[in-house]
């Protein structure tokens, strides 16, 4: 795929206009075997081969320089900006992965079992031209001299290795009680850093056991009561995203590439998550349905950032280095839902989410004397409500509109980042096929032209800016 700047914006001015990607994942090769040894006992084996190539060129990529005096320290920043540089990167990954997982299931117990190991190797290239010329200083004051990054090119190469266990152990305590326990075991080794350019070719580790614990009860007929609580450790690329071990736990995920959005903070390496999820579901004889979830999602990200060290002494080399930096991120949310059949043909709905995060970021080696940036704290909260209304005729034609407000606030930005509330209405027509073999659809979005503005640290999906008209087919076979 050949894309542009793709990336979520609070302006969407802020994009990059000579930023281009390419990027391919082919060919994916996995293979999968099952063998039921007896009735309830299973063995699994999933094995592949993934790979990864992607390019980025950009004419003005910003790049962090650091003044460092003779101890290492560092009493310098580029002010007021960062400089640029014409980037042109590449990065190929290959990886292997192979899992056994056995599964043992009784009448009342089931016992998984399993182990992952995946071993692979990133390829790394990285091209810079000279920077732009900065001023350098401090909080209190700017030096009267510009300076700039040099032309750089790198070619590194970097292992990369997982060993996962982990083991689920499910009781049906009572008829109407389910209890979820597991543990898992982690350690990997990776690059420090192959994203942010200047890449490294020094490697990390980090190993962690994660807990995890879960329930699904049901107290009564209709109702529904679920809960968990994971913590785990995340992967490098798209390397957790092929496994058996499972993803959900009693409804809810324990298994993210990233809960950082990717707008804000970029890609991320091997993070923390801790989640603790919190359910209802009510259905009642009138046929009407009600939903309640809460979730506290954490993540933690301890990672390298490439940088270029400006020496303060004449002549005042730069050479391409490193800065350490950490993230420290939460979200709550809550989702309340309630939908209503109306006869045989209509259904009338309500979803309401709010969604407060917050990210930390830091970077230690940056005294706060020398640049605020070694303590930032921002803050967003997103309401979205969504009102519809659903026809569904016995013939195959079915219609839907729906209005959804969206609302959100922000705090700790220096500037200010002024918050946004607006409406959008959107509206379906389509038809299915008998057996639900094909469908059309046709959709009018946004028929009140409400353009918006929204911080990317909430996760929101993408709404039309202007009056949009859609259509699709899809069939199944």
């Amino acid at each position: 795929s050949r894309l542009g700047d793709l990336t979520q914006y609070y302006n969407q001015g802020s994009a990059s206009a000579g930023l281009r990607l390419r990027e391919r994942q082919e060919p994916i090769l996995l293979a999968g075997y099952h063998h039921e040894w007896s009735p309830g006992v299973h063995t699994l084996v999933l094995a592949g081969r993934l790979t990864d190539s992607l390019g980025v060129t950009n004419s003005a990529q910003s790049v962090l320089l650091l003044g460092k005096n003779g101890a290492g320290d560092v009493v310098l920043i580029a002010t007021p900006n960062q400089p640029t540089a014409a980037q042109d990167y590449r990065s190929e990954l290959e990886i292997y992965t192979v899992e056994v997982q056995q599964i043992f299931q009784q009448p009342r117990h089931s016992l998984v079992l399993g182990a992952r190991y995946q071993t692979g190797v990133f390829d790394t290239m990285n091209s810079f031209g000279a920077s732009t010329a900065t001023q350098v200083g401090n909080t209190t004051l700017t030096l009267p001299f510009f300076f700039s990054t040099p032309a750089t090119n790198q070619t590194v190469s970097s292992g990369f290795e997982r060993v996962s266990v982990y083991g689920y152990y499910n009781w049906q305590v009572l008829e109407s009680l389910l209890v979820t326990a597991g543990a898992s075991y982690d350690y990997l080794e990776f690059p420090a850093n192959f994203r942010t350019a200047p890449v490294s070719a020094a490697q990390d580790h980090r190993d962690q056991a994660s807990p995890k614990a879960g329930f699904i009860w049901t107290p009564a007929a209709g109702t529904t009561v679920r809960g968990s609580y994971t913590r785990s450790l995340g992967g490098v690329s798209y390397d957790q995203s092929v496994r058996l071990e499972p993803s959900q736990l009693s409804g809810f995920n324990q298994s993210y590439r990233e809960l950082i959005p990717d707008a804000v903070a970029g890609p991320q390496s091997s993070p923390f998550f801790e989640t603790w999820g919190l359910g209802i579901d009510r259905k009642f004889t009138t046929g009407t349905y009600v939903g309640l979830d809460a979730e506290l999602l954490h993540s933690k990200v301890d990672r390298m950032i490439g940088a270029f060290d400006m020496s303060t002494t004449p002549p005042f080399p730069v050479t391409a280095s490193s800065t350490g930096q950490e993230l420290t991120y939460y979200e709550r949310n809550l989702t309340a839902t309630i939908n209503q059949l109306v006869g045989e043909q209509w259904s009338l709905g309500a979803r309401y989410r709010v969604s407060e995060a917050r990210l930390n970021s830091a970077f230690p080696q940056i005294p706060s004397s020398v640049s605020g940036l070694n303590n930032v704290d921002n803050v967003a909260t997103l309401q979205q409500l969504n009102l519809f209304a659903l026809f569904h005729h016995g013939c195959g034609f079915f219609a839907r509109a729906e209005s959804l407000w969206t609302a959100q606030s922000n705090r700790g930005y220096a500037p200010a980042l002024p918050g946004d509330d607006f409406w959008q209405a959107n509206v379906f027509l389509g038809y299915r096929f008998p057996h639900r073999s094909a469908e059309v659809l046709l959709g009018f979005l946004n028929l009140n032209d409400q353009d918006w503005r929204l911080n990317p640290l909430n996760l929101y999906a993408e709404l039309p800016r202007a009056r949009t008209f859609t259509a699709g087919f899809k069939f199944n076979f």
